[in-house]
């Protein structure tokens, strides 16, 4: 073949910084044309499908130098998606925008619209090709009303078969063999769906890219890999059309190459999980990407190991020995609890079988439901602080929700005051949500995925317009520790031991802990903390969760269909943090919440076990989009056989009683301070965070 990977592989990145362009219309000539198209008097659908094949058959196409395969693109300039965020502007700044502005700007909550957290259905796309769903798309037109729908997305995905020719022609500029290779593989895809292996990958990311750039909706999972290619892979290897060393190139190229594009919070896959008869789907192809995927030593793509009581053991051992290695771009979902609690907000058996995983851990069943998984986002935490302060907010004294009042005579009526502070603003996200909702399709109408999923294909309805089977919407918690930490707190200060009235607990607080570090250091380090199987915090963290999930799933939502329950944080607890005020668990003004379902920082004193145990008392069949369980090793606790065989047993023992998912960083913090002192050699230590892989050294130091 071609110059090897390996002899490429250093300046892949490169390519991704010195891009060429071969135009039609350059970017200035396309934003005019494009903004003539958005002037105009039509829908919202048909200005964007004009816009879309505009930038199909006319934008720049990258022409990549000759050591990438994968590597194409337009040269878009963000147009289409400043487009769609005017188009959410003018939607979110109504009567319903006003309702919930004084929650949002002390961030109690955020009320949001998400065209994010989503994936097309790859098996259809795979089987189909482009022209293929465009043929689809005539037959149904014949005999439906909605003419309209059928003939925008007709016009994108024969727009999309020209771009591929496009893509052809520039790599045939290369005048190489690999351009040829490249070339040949495009005009392929331009007349049929993908019929070797590596004309799949390059359909997979080329299609990633199309609908992230132009059709505007984020996409974030490109599915099953192992389970999708196999067909490809198995078939390329019997009939001589590539040997396994030529398919494994391949990979290389396609996994270096998402790297290299080094997507916000890494671009997902998964592996693993069960066919359609409930075996297990692990098949050579999925040793075969992980073996790579280890061989390369890079942190992107993240990947979700989809685990169930009869997954390949391999295969568990194999992912654990990587983590063990500080390869923690790694997540364990539980497969039939995440089915179990897709079922439960209304989604079939049949359909909840096919877990797919969006981002970093939100479930949904694939191809049938758009979840909009990071839809609303709440503060739990700041419940704590507006009982406390009868419903203001401490920081602005503002009013900014119900008041639940002023003194309490038991622990019980405060905790009463809080989950309404609690069940008021949550619901107060739902419904400036749902009033949002019946204007997605005039904000991001979705000409690409919505095709491919066949309740919209086959209703001439766009996804973002209820054609989904299962139009869903999450609402995510963050801050449980830092609120159950607090109560615990104020249960003893308050009204068992009476150290301190509950007035002077509003002025302490009020003062950021400055009229009482004492009671500060005592309410850090004497009481029971959520993360620790204490009894006493581990009971109330169960009353906020189901207080809370049962306030959010099964509501329903403007796009018909219903809320469903989340529980992380990413990184909004630290801007949630910043306008939360002081917390009766020890926290200061603006310090970041606990994060994900972790213990507060420095809180889990009681080891691992302890902490998932808490965690297994949470009902994870209620948390539809997901959670985490956030575990810490020191190198030393997985070292040899025996360090191998309990890294095994916690994470299958944890699976077994009822965890949602689990995801690992093994390290050392001498290496971690050393990598902080000698950064250049330490540029391939990974750390996990929240849902996504970095590298270490390019932290924050602070």
């Amino acid at each position: 073949m071609w110059n090897t990977f390996e002899n490429c592989k250093l300046n892949l990145k490169e390519n991704y910084k010195n891009v060429r362009f071969s135009a039609v219309m350059d970017l200035e000539q396309l934003e005019k044309h494009a903004q003539e198209i958005f002037e105009r008097e039509d829908t919202v659908s048909s200005k964007k499908a004009e816009a879309i094949v505009l930038f199909l058959n006319n934008a720049g196409v990258q022409i990549p130098n000759d050591e990438s395969i994968f590597a194409y693109k337009i040269n878009h300039g963000d147009i289409l998606q400043n487009f769609l965020y005017k188009n959410k502007a003018i939607v979110m700044s109504g009567k319903a925008k006003e309702k919930v502005r004084g929650l949002e700007e002390t961030c109690a909550i955020r009320a949001d619209m998400d065209f994010g957290h989503v994936a097309p259905d790859w098996a259809y796309l795979l089987n189909k090709g482009v022209l293929g769903v465009a043929e689809d798309l005539e037959l149904l037109k014949e005999n439906s009303e909605n003419k309209e729908y059928y003939n925008e997305r007709i016009a994108v995905y024969k727009a999309m078969s020209n771009c591929f020719k496009r893509f052809a022609a520039a790599a045939v500029e290369l005048k190489t063999e690999k351009g040829d290779f490249i070339a040949q593989n495009f005009n392929t895809l331009s007349e049929s769906a993908p019929k070797t292996f590596p004309q799949a990958l390059q359909f997979i990311l080329s299609y990633y890219r199309l609908q992230m750039d132009l059709d505007t909706v984020i996409l974030r999972s490109l599915g099953g890999l192992d389970k999708m290619l196999y067909p490809f892979y198995k078939s390329d290897l019997e009939n001589g059309v590539y040997t396994k060393e030529q398919l494994t190139e391949f990979l290389r190229y396609f996994l270096w190459e998402i790297s290299c594009m080094e997507v916000i919070a890494n671009l997902p896959f998964y592996v693993c999980g069960m066919d359609e008869n409930g075996n297990d789907a692990t098949n050579p192809l999925t040793f075969l990407i992980l073996e790579t995927y280890r061989e390369l030593d890079i942190y992107d793509p993240k990947i979700h190991v989809m685990y169930h009581e009869n997954i390949d053991k391999k295969i568990v051992d194999l992912v654990l020995n990587m983590i063990r290695e500080g390869k923690n771009s790694f997540v364990f979902m539980n497969t039939p609890l995440a089915s179990k609690a897709l079922q439960k907000i209304g989604v079939s058996e049949e359909d909840a079988k096919k877990v797919i995983v969006y981002g970093c851990y939100e479930t949904a069943a694939e191809g049938t439901e758009v979840p909009c998984t990071c839809g609303g986002m709440v503060n739990l935490a700041k419940a704590v602080e507006l009982a406390v302060h009868n419903g203001k907010d401490a920081m602005t004294s503002f009013q900014v929700s119900k008041e639940t009042g002023e003194t309490f005579e038991t622990f019980d009526d405060f905790l009463k005051a809080v989950l309404t502070q609690l069940e008021y603003y949550t619901t107060a996200c739902m419904d400036a949500i749902a009033a949002y909702e019946p204007n997605c399709k005039n904000v991001c109408p979705s000409l690409m995925m919505s095709p491919t999923y066949k309740s919209s294909r086959e209703s001439g309805i766009d996804l973002y317009d209820g054609g989904a089977k299962y139009n869903n919407t999450s609402i995510v918690g963050a801050g449980l520790a830092t609120l159950v930490d607090s109560l615990v707190a104020i249960k003893h200060i308050v009204f068992e031991e009476k150290t301190v009235t509950f007035e002077d607990l509003k002025e302490i607080l009020l003062s950021n802990w400055a009229k009482d570090l004492r009671l500060q250091l005592k309410v850090k380090n004497k009481y029971a903390k959520f993360g620790n199987n204490s009894a006493e915090a581990d009971d109330l963290a169960k009353i906020i969760y189901e207080t809370y999930s049962g306030v959010i799933n099964g509501r329903k939502n403007g796009r018909g269909g219903v809320f469903k329950c989340g529980m992380f944080s990413v990184d909004w607890r630290f801007w949630m943090g910043e306008k939360t005020a002081a917390t009766p668990d020890g926290r200061y003004n603006g310090e970041p919440l606990s994060k994900n379902l972790a213990a507060s920082i420095g809180q889990d004193k009681n080891g691992v076990t302890a902490y998932l145990n808490t965690l297994l008392k949470l009902d994870a069949a209620y948390c539809s989009d997901g959670y985490v369980a956030d575990v810490v090793l020191h190198q030393s606790a997985v070292k040899d056989a025996d360090g191998m065989a309990a890294f095994n047993a916690l994470l299958t023992t944890f699976m077994a009683k009822g965890g949602f998912s689990v995801h690992f960083n093994v390290l050392n913090p001498e290496t971690l301070v050393k990598a902080q002192k000698e950064p250049d050699k330490y540029k391939n230590l990974q750390i996990r965070l929240c849902g996504w892989n970095v590298r270490f050294v390019d932290l924050d130091k602070n």
